[in-house]
C-alpha cells in the first residue's frame, strides 16, 4: 500500500528519463576529467625568470724591477794602476703597479789571469786572479749625485772587501730571502733610484796583477710589500 501511495505521489521515471540522468551524469565526469587534466597541465609549467651578471674583471698587480742595463765601469783605456777606483752608474726602477723591495747579489769572474809582465819560474804557469784585490762598494746618488769619487765620499750603502766571491753570487745590498730582512732597498710603484757602485784596487797591489782582468755581474731580487712584512 505503501508502495502504491509512493508511486502515485513520485512516479518511476520512464526509461527516456533515465537514459537522459546516464548521459548527464556521464557528460559530467568527462568534464571533471577534463579540468583535472587542464590544471594538471597548468601547474606542471611553471613562469620562470632568471638574471645572472658580471661584475668588473678583477686584476693583480704587477711587481716590475728593471735597471738601466749593463754595470759599465769607467775604467780608463790604459787599464787600472794601484790606487785607482772605477765607477758605474745603475738606475733602479719600479714600473708595474705595486711596490717592491729588493736586493742584490754578485759574483767575481776572473777573464784574465795571466799576467803580462810576470816571469814565472820554469815549469811554472802563472796565474793571477785579480778578484782577490778587488773590493765593491755601492752608493745611493741623491738629486743631483754624481758617480765618480766625489759623489761617493760619503757613506755607502753596502760594501765587499777583497776577496771578491767567485764561485757563486753572493749576498751585496739587504738579503734575497723573502720577507723583510731590515737591510733590503724599498722603491714605491712607479719611482726608480740610482746606485752607483765602485770597485777599487787597493795602492798594495803587487806587480803579479799587471794585465789581468775581472768582470763583475750584479743581479737584483724583488718582491711585493703589500701583505709581505
Amino acid at each position: 500500500m505503501d508502495e502504491l501511495l509512493q508511486e502515485m505521489i513520485a512516479p518511476a521515471p520512464s526509461r527516456s528519463d533515465m537514459a537522459r540522468r546516464r548521459r548527464l551524469v556521464s557528460t559530467f565526469v568527462i568534464v571533471a576529467l577534463a579540468v583535472v587534466g587542464v590544471a594538471s597541465l597548468t601547474t606542471s609549467a611553471l613562469f620562470t625568470d632568471n638574471d645572472a651578471i658580471t661584475g668588473g674583471a678583477i686584476t693583480t698587480g704587477t711587481v716590475d724591477l728593471s735597471t738601466s742595463g749593463l754595470p759599465t765601469f769607467n775604467v780608463p783605456t790604459e787599464g787600472l794602476a794601484p790606487g785607482d777606483a772605477a765607477f758605474a752608474a745603475v738606475t733602479v726602477t719600479s714600473s708595474g703597479s705595486l711596490a717592491y723591495r729588493y736586493a742584490v747579489t754578485y759574483q767575481a769572474t776572473d777573464v784574465d789571469t795571466t799576467p803580462g809582465d810576470v816571469t814565472p819560474p820554469p815549469d811554472t804557469a802563472p796565474i793571477a786572479h785579480l778578484s782577490t784585490q778587488l773590493t765593491l762598494t755601492a752608493y745611493v746618488l741623491g738629486t743631483g749625485g754624481t758617480c765618480d769619487a766625489a759623489g761617493t765620499a760619503g757613506a755607502p750603502l753596502a760594501s765587499v772587501g777583497a776577496p771578491l766571491a767567485t764561485s757563486a753570487l753572493a749576498p751585496f745590498i739587504g738579503d734575497v730571502a723573502t720577507r723583510d730582512q731590515g737591510s733590503d732597498r724599498t722603491l714605491a710603484a712607479t719611482t726608480s733610484e740610482v746606485l752607483c757602485f765602485r770597485v777599487d784596487l787597493p795602492l798594495a797591489t803587487t806587480n803579479d796583477f799587471q794585465d789581468t782582468s775581472t768582470t763583475i755581474t750584479l743581479r737584483f731580487d724583488a718582491e711585493q710589500t703589500a701583505n709581505n712584512p
